[in-house]
């Protein structure tokens, strides 16, 4: 089966396990990347990425380096930005033409991420693998981090 992990990552989080999952599956990768970021630090940080994951905008992505249709099955991967998916993947869900290859996601926050999960099982039912993982940051989620994220990937091979 080809597949493609499709991510946004802001601190590097995201970026690592979608590194990880496509490597264990064999995956090809494909980073979204706003044609104008947020900022990585400070009050604006928060500002601009939770008032538009609250409101479930997208964000000007710049040109895609896959083309989704020709995959078997997509994987995503997102910060959760005020209990939400980040307006970059806002963004490339509202363009996808087949969201119905979209079997898995994982997720990052602070705490937990299964409200994200939650909203992205709802538009995207053929979503049947899920994984929330935590920040780097936090000292008491993020050690389990590696055994949820093996965990998936069998998940995702089965």
């Amino acid at each position: 089966m080809k597949t493609l992990v499709v991510y946004y990552s802001l601190e590097g989080n995201t970026k690592d396990a979608a590194e990880k999952i496509a490597s264990a599956l064999g995956a090809d990768i494909m980073e979204l990347v706003p044609v104008k970021d947020i900022p990585k630090k400070g009050l604006l940080k928060f500002l601009h990425g939770g008032s538009g994951a609250t409101m479930g905008k997208g964000t000007e992505l710049q040109p895609y380096t896959k083309d989704t249709s020709s995959y078997d099955a997509v994987i995503i991967g997102t910060p959760v930005w005020a209990g939400k998916p980040c307006t970059a993947i806002n963004q490339y869900l509202s363009d996808l033409k087949t969201p119905e290859k979209i079997i898995g996601a994982f997720a990052f926050a602070g705490g937990s991420a299964d409200k994200c999960l939650s909203i992205l099982r709802e538009k995207l039912p053929s979503i049947r693998h899920t994984v929330s993982l935590a920040d780097r940051n936090s000292k008491k989620l993020a050690p389990e981090n590696e055994s949820k994220l093996s965990a998936f990937i069998e998940e995702l091979k089965s």
